[in-house]
């Protein structure tokens, strides 16, 4: 790993910290959109409506648990 990989985990932690607040803030909007992505797939298919706003609000803690580790990396890779 070295400086080269900082630009890459910033753009990741970048992209799951803006997930992981939007599951946390709007998790009905994020089921909606999942909603219409498996519609658009297959017809009647799993939907995410079913997992209570808790559960997307957990996974959305996760999300930035795995921000950080991204942005860690970044650090890491820039400081050697």
């Amino acid at each position: 790993m070295g400086p080269s990989d900082a630009p890459a985990a910033v753009v990741m932690g970048t992209g799951f910290l803006a997930l992981g607040l939007t599951m946390i803030l709007r998790p009905g909007n994020v089921r909606a959109t999942l909603d219409r992505f498996a519609d658009s797939w297959k017809q009647g298919s799993w939907h995410p409506y079913k997992m209570p706003d808790w559960g997307l609000r957990l996974t959305g803690v996760i999300a930035i648990a795995g921000a950080t580790l991204f942005f860690y990396i970044a650090y890491v890779a820039l400081h050697r």
